[in-house]
């Protein structure tokens, strides 16, 4: 089985398009989104439409529950909450229903997907620190765990036995062709396929996964997309013009 994963896409459908345009030659059999599908930018409903069209199993982030009132807005900064007051009034009853319905974990054999970190996906903390990705993957019950929100693509591996972190890549020349085992008892593993739609480790490429369960494979890929066409969108719909600019920088 081969799967896309997409994360943090941010309501930015000139990168969300391009990411499926570049990865339909390709046999995937199912799509995983990780959250975060609407906030920042300006086309929240066509992303959720495309998606939804795409069959992908889909996890809530925390600017999808802030849209729908699950998630406390006095989280978020000020250019962050005024993406999600506006994102709310472009969404249809229907559109705010299914984020609503969102599940904060889902499990997709061999991997479980969620936002944040595993123990407390309600609270939608940024799993940066070893310390969170041990509790994680501790948390987990299925080969892998898929998580997003930090916006910074990583590879992790954690040997069960030995009881360490045996691999970590975060660098983009180590994530592509990563190999990993399917020994759900001697290993796990822990994936962050970086942003579709907000990159921020200074490329402002979009950036996704596809794993390959069959080779025993992931690549972090990174696709180029009309950055200025999204920055447009953003700007004519009078959202703050940080959240243009960032986009060409990748920060």
């Amino acid at each position: 089985m081969r799967c896309a994963v997409l994360s943090d896409i941010h309501s930015n459908l000139e990168a969300l398009t391009a990411v499926l345009d570049a990865l339909a030659p390709e046999r995937i059999d199912r799509y995983l989104c990780l959250g975060d599908i609407v906030g920042y930018g300006a086309e929240p409903g066509a992303c959720l439409a495309r998606l939804e069209a795409c069959g992908a199993v889909i996890v809530g982030g925390n600017h999808d529950l802030a849209c729908v009132g699950k998630f406390d807005l006095g989280w978020f900064n000020e250019a962050a909450r005024s993406a999600v007051l506006w994102t709310r009034d472009q969404l249809s009853c229907t559109e705010l229903d299914a984020l609503r319905r969102l599940p904060l974990t889902a499990t997709v054999e061999p991997c479980t997907l969620v936002h944040g970190t595993l123990r407390h996906p309600e609270r939608f903390e940024y799993l940066v620190e070893a310390g969170q990705a041990l509790d994680t993957l501790a948390a987990c019950r299925t080969l892998m765990c898929l998580v997003g929100h930090t916006h910074l693509p990583f590879f992790l591996e954690y040997d069960r036995r030995r009881r360490r972190i045996t691999r970590l890549l975060t660098r983009a020349g180590d994530l592509t062709e990563i190999p990993f085992t399917d020994d759900a008892d001697a290993m796990r593993y822990l994936v962050n396929p970086g942003s579709v739609g907000q990159p921020r480790d200074g490329d402002p490429r979009a950036s996704c996964a596809v794993l390959d369960t069959d080779r025993h494979e992931v690549s972090i890929r990174r696709i180029p997309y009309d950055v200025a066409a999204a920055q447009r969108t953003i700007r004519q719909a009078g959202l703050p013009e940080f959240l243009a600019d960032r986009l060409a920088v990748g920060r």
